[in-house]
């Protein structure tokens, strides 16, 4: 069954799979510890994500995990400011994860019971069956892979063979440092732990106000960022053998998302779903970082479509509407930004309100 296995996980683009015993995990708990102890403000995300260390919690009776590396290239990111870009890992991951359910078929079809990428560590997990080891950045990288890749995991009660293996040192970084200086949040420590809460990643796409800070970091990034990954040695060869995003219809139209707001953006939820997983393609949120990536295009012409989105229910995206047309605008939106003012009555809005009728004085 094993060998099987192997084999059916190479015809489904899986670079390597591994098999070890269902275990303990105090290392990935003690890691956990020490990031809520150094960013608080962490602490309640490391909590929705639900993780647990005892895979028993997750399959009583399981005996063996199969860990899973899958394999892609980064998108080169050429495109012009007003071209939504997106990491090449949120394509990929929802075409591993149909890749390892279709691999623990396999054993479902013997009577075996299977959990398909469970909530476990799957880093740690990678890490222990010899897959990677961690950069400093917090990604697990493979040796001629790199950390361009997507990690699977399944939990199984069948009776398999565990692989002999010795994971040896967790991290072959050394002295190296430029995932660190790359990181545009400066989100990285010294001793490898990112700050989740300083990460841009943690507020893309999320429901709620992103500090002005990141927004003026996130350039046209509407998910992943990749800069510590894009200077990591180890990704050289991925770096060089990039695909190309701009001349695909792969990236995100952000003129066509702002144009088409008030008739409804549904139609263009679908594809960009099927580009970055459907868990991410909501119309608020995707909207939301549509804003951001206009505000830093430096192009006013995308004023009069900012002026619609700033009337708009809710808090966030007012509040990014303001923030991008004072970027954007002049003294002509002062008399915009003015009544919009005074009908506003969230606390954090007026504020990004205030901040941009400075700015279009002032400039």
């Amino acid at each position: 069954m094993k060998e099987q296995l192997i084999r059916k996980a190479e015809e489904l683009g899986f670079h390597k799979i591994a098999f070890i015993p269902v275990q303990p995990m105090p290392a990935w708990d003690e890691a956990i510890r020490v990031r809520k102890v150094l960013d608080p403000d962490s602490a309640d995300y490391w909590e929705s994500r639900g993780l647990v260390s005892d895979c028993e919690f997750v399959m009583e009776n399981a005996k063996i995990i199969i860990a899973a590396i899958y394999p892609h290239q980064p998108y080169r990111k050429n495109l012009s400011k007003g071209q939504g870009t997106y990491s090449a890992h949120y394509e990929a991951y929802p075409k591993g994860r149909s890749s390892i359910a279709e691999l623990g078929r396999l054993l479902t079809k013997q009577g075996y019971d299977v959990a398909v990428d469970p909530p476990v560590p799957a880093k740690q997990i990678a890490y222990l069956s010899g897959l990677g080891q961690f950069g400093k950045n917090g990604l697990i990288h493979h040796p001629g892979l790199g950390s361009y890749l997507t990690l699977h995991i399944l939990l199984t009660n069948a009776e398999l063979a565990p692989d002999d293996i010795k994971p040896g040192e967790i991290s072959d970084c050394g002295t190296c440092k430029l995932c660190i200086d790359a990181c545009p949040m400066q989100a990285i420590k010294e001793n490898g732990v990112v700050l989740v809460s300083r990460c841009m990643r943690f507020y893309m796409l999320s429901s709620g106000i992103v500090p002005t800070e990141v927004r003026e970091k996130l350039g046209n990034r509407v998910i992943g960022c990749e800069e510590c990954q894009i200077v990591c040695p180890k990704n050289q060869a991925g770096t060089e053998h990039h695909m190309e995003l701009e001349n695909s219809p792969n990236f995100i139209d952000i003129r066509k998302l702002l144009s088409d707001y008030r008739t409804g953006l549904k139609k263009h939820m679908e594809p960009i779903g099927d580009r970055i997983g459907k868990n991410y393609a909501r119309p608020q949120r995707i909207l939301s970082m549509a804003i951001i990536v206009a505000g830093n295009s430096d192009d006013e012409t995308y004023l009069p479509f900012l002026v619609e989105t700033l009337q708009h229910s809710h808090p966030a995206i007012r509040a990014h509407s303001a923030w991008a047309i004072g970027k954007l605008g002049d003294k002509h939106v002062y008399e915009i930004l003015l009544e919009a003012q005074k009908q506003e009555e969230h606390p954090d809005v007026q504020r990004d309100i205030e901040h941009a009728l400075q700015r279009v004085v002032i400039e």
